[in-house]
């Protein structure tokens, strides 16, 4: 009897070693494209390539060096609870907006808030500095005919190489005012120069981020009304929008 109690404790202690040690076996391929991929490494020549199989052992994945970022140990990634970081710091990026605009007080606006959207397709150069190119719509007091079309381009970038980082942004443009068909007092509208500096979180565990920024909008925009006693008499209000803005968005 005490011999089958050792043999059987031999061998469970031999199989939760080779649990244990397969475990330790298992990497994590972090690829320059964003993704990862588990596995055990069945090659390796460094410089060349790696050769990946699959956990249930149906599969395997040859990488060439070029494409690695770097490889991993999955137990010491659980030991030190790190989340991989999954910033793309270079490439192609798109971005998808919306904000609020905050009031101005004064008779004028009488602290109505506006709100805006935009899209915006660049490349990032590196982590710090990324160019692109956007379009949106801007309408800084909610309840009147004053909105404007930007066209801009923007400069980007990120504090820290994290799944959360500081960010900062500067969009310089000009925006295309245009008139309200039901409003028939405004009949002219014109654009003028847009700078929108601002800083925020950039955040996300997945490739999928998320951003938050505060910014500060700058516009300059003509806007031509009729006297609505006098209908021959016009009104023109040359105007420079400065409003504080909260934006959230989308990246990819």
């Amino acid at each position: 009897m005490k011999k089958i109690v050792l043999t059987t404790a031999i061998l469970l202690s031999a199989l939760l070693v080779y649990s244990q040690n397969q475990k330790d076996d298992l990497m994590v391929v972090y690829l320059k494209d964003g993704s990862m991929i588990e596995g055990y490494i069945s090659e390796w020549t460094y410089g060349e390539a790696l050769t990946l199989v699959s956990q249930n052992g149906k599969a395997s994945y040859v990488f060439p060096a070029d494409k690695i970022e770097k490889v991993q140990q999955r137990s010491l990634i659980a030991v030190m609870s790190e989340t991989p970081y999954t910033f793309n710091e270079s490439g192609t990026y798109f971005t998808w907006r919306g904000q609020g605009i905050v009031g101005n007080d004064g008779s004028r606006a009488n602290e109505i808030p506006g709100y805006g959207f935009s899209f915006l397709t660049g490349y990032r150069l590196n982590r710090f500095a990324g160019l692109g190119i956007g379009v949106g719509y801007d309408k800084y007091i909610d309840d009147s005919s004053e909105a404007v079309i930007p066209v801009f381009a923007e400069i980007s970038g990120y504090a820290i190489p994290k799944n959360t980082s500081l960010s900062y942004s500067l969009a310089v443009g000009y925006s295309f005012a245009k008139t309200d068909d039901d409003n028939t007092r405004l009949v002219n509208a014109e654009g003028g120069l847009l700078v929108y500096p601002a800083i925020g979180l950039r955040f996300g565990k997945n490739r999928l981020k998320y951003t938050i920024d505060l910014g500060y909008k700058f516009q300059n925009a003509s806007f031509t009304y009729l006297d609505p006693w006098i209908g021959s008499t016009r009104s023109e209000q040359n105007l420079r929008y400065k409003r504080l803005t909260l934006r959230f968005g989308v990246m990819i």
